[in-house]
């Protein structure tokens, strides 16, 4: 009897229980390789289907395309009548042109994302049609706003607001990216309402010149931890989460570099950079995401060079700086390297 296995446990009936759960959509493909290398006791084998996506057949991809293109045509044409006819409009009628717009493709958006598998063709379409959504209710806000202080405010939180479900519902690169943009927009023109009037600074020429002021330092500041912010958290909880740290990192580097290249806030903007540097180096060992490695080469190379003092010796400023730009991708290279002999494969993320 003790030769005896039960039936639930035999791994050929575990197995074929755990397919049919992953056909039937209870479980994944990585969750029944997970709970077979468990029973069995070893490292979990390669998911089926994991070792190499499927490639979508041509048809797919040339209607995907006619869909886009088809959509495009239409919005375009619209477009164009609708802006022949714009100064005459009302601002009544703009608005309701705009509401319009945004009710109708929310409604098709909505009904497209309706059981639209994650990935498909269709879930992406219905993305694009719900990103229109939340550019034209902007719109129609703004119009119906006018020339207000916090018109820019409430035009962009009504964008972020419907970005938010709508990155919910169709989740794909486009929502994502909008997501990205209407948080950020908000927050530059949320910083642009309230930045103090600042008196013009003048040379001992008399002329007047540009210097950055505190509140414009504290503004880039916050958009660097803004991007930073977004690549670390925000980003893990996307579907496209390359995109997400790549966009929040070119953010937060573009950001530091105006500070780094303002005399007055040179300090700030080294260190920026310098935290850029580091915390892309941590988070690629960790994660294997080249944004992160680009981003902490890219800031290394961007700190050297002002630290060197591009004004006093150019020359000398862009030797240092390709050498270390040289340095810092050797020293990228050696830490992928040493990250896929330690995961003891091949990363597709690094």
């Amino acid at each position: 009897m003790s030769d005896l296995v039960p039936p639930q446990t035999h791994p050929a009936t575990l197995e074929m229980a755990l397919s049919a759960l992953v056909s039937r959509g209870t479980i994944t493909s990585e969750q029944r390789a997970l709970i077979l290398a468990e029973v069995a006791g070893g490292p979990a084998p390669p998911a089926p289907g994991s070792e190499r996506p499927r490639s979508r057949a041509l048809s797919e991809v040339l209607i995907e395309v006619g869909l886009y293109v088809g959509s495009a045509l239409v919005l375009a044409a619209a477009l164009a009548l609708v802006a022949q006819a714009w100064p005459d409009l009302s601002r009544l009628s703009q608005i309701a042109v705009l509401g319009s717009a945004a009710l109708i493709t929310g409604v098709v958006g909505s009904i497209l994302a309706r059981d639209a598998a994650p990935g498909s063709a269709r879930r992406r379409l219905a993305g694009v049609m719900m990103t229109a959504t939340a550019a034209t209710a902007a719109g129609a806000v703004a119009v119906a706003l006018g020339d207000r202080e916090l018109t820019g405010v409430a035009a962009l939180a009504t964008a972020l607001a419907i970005m938010v479900p709508a990155r919910v519902r169709a989740a794909s690169a486009i929502t994502e990216i909008g997501l990205f943009a209407a948080a950020f927009a908000l927050l530059n023109v949320i910083g642009q309402t309230w930045q103090p009037e600042s008196a013009p600074v003048v040379d001992e020429f008399g002329n007047e010149v540009y210097a950055m002021s505190a509140y414009e330092r504290l503004m880039s500041l916050g958009a660097v931890a803004f991007g930073l912010s977004w690549a670390l958290v925000v980003a893990r909880w996307l579907m496209h989460r390359v995109l997400g740290v790549a966009l929040g990192v070119g953010v937060a580097l573009m950001s530091a570099m105006p500070l780094a290249g303002e005399p007055s806030a040179r300090i700030w903007g080294l260190a920026a950079l310098a935290t850029l540097a580091v915390v892309g180096f941590w988070r690629f060992m960790a994660e294997g995401l080249w944004p992160w490695l680009v981003g902490a080469i890219a800031s290394v190379t961007a700190f050297v060079f002002w630290a060197v003092g591009v004004q006093r010796n150019p020359a000398l400023a862009f030797l240092v700086a390709g050498l270390v730009l040289l340095a810092s991708s050797g020293l990228g290279w050696q830490v992928a390297r040493r990250r896929r002999a330690r995961l003891g494969t091949t990363d597709p993320a690094g």
